[in-house]
């Protein structure tokens, strides 16, 4: 199993990356203090799971996560932050963390959320690995290929979430009700077998599915 532990702290980065060797020797995990190091390895390997900083340097969680996003990464993520305020919880929430964890936590919560995602989360299906190493992804298809099951309003819902909009963002783009919204969410998780939210997306993601 492939991590990548986006961390612009070196002695953090070294001390998970001990902590992981000792505790979870099956994790190979690689280091990135910068976004641009970050996307030279996504496009290079293929990880099971994101270890995600919300700050590097300035350079804020979302766009991170969007730059890997556009480098082919689909992963789950784990956001591991000093950052505690609301707003920041509220964000990664909305764009599909698996988790959160403080760094001022325990090393054991971590290593909890870490076996989590993987026992959740199966391997990105990818196509033979050219010479140089690099995977490509499986072909793109619609969420109502994915999940069948669906109702044509719940794959309209998901097709927002897998966009990172919240239940009231759905609720306006969609001209439906808060309540609504929340309704399909949890209609689509059942569906799906997932959790969360970001759960569900990223079950979408590893099966093929993308929106525009």
């Amino acid at each position: 199993m492939r991590a990548l532990w986006l961390e612009d702290h070196q002695l953090i980065g070294d001390s998970l990356e001990l902590l992981l060797q000792v505790m979870m020797p099956e994790i190979s995990l690689d280091k990135a203090r910068t976004v641009d190091v970050a996307v030279q390895l996504a496009q290079s390997f293929q990880y099971e799971v994101i270890l995600l900083d919300w700050w590097l340097g300035d350079t804020a969680g979302p766009t991170t996560l969007q730059a890997l996003r556009e480098a082919g990464c689909e992963a789950p993520f784990i956001v591991v932050t000093a950052d505690e305020r609301p707003q920041v919880l509220e964000e990664a929430w909305r764009l599909g963390a698996m988790a959160h964890v403080s760094k001022a936590a325990e090393p054991e919560q971590l290593l909890e959320a870490l076996r989590r995602a993987l026992q959740v989360c199966q391997p990105v299906t990818r196509s033979a690995a050219s010479a140089t190493g690099a995977a490509s992804p499986v072909a793109a298809v619609d969420i109502s290929q994915v999940f069948p099951e669906l109702t044509p309003r719940q794959a309209d819902v998901f097709r927002c979430l897998m966009r990172g909009l919240s239940d009231k963002e759905i609720a306006r783009e969609l001209d439906v009700s808060h309540t609504t919204a929340r309704t399909h969410v949890r209609a689509i998780l059942q569906v799906v077998g997932a959790n969360r939210r970001g759960e569900a997306v990223y079950k979408a993601r590893s099966r093929g599915a993308r929106v525009d």
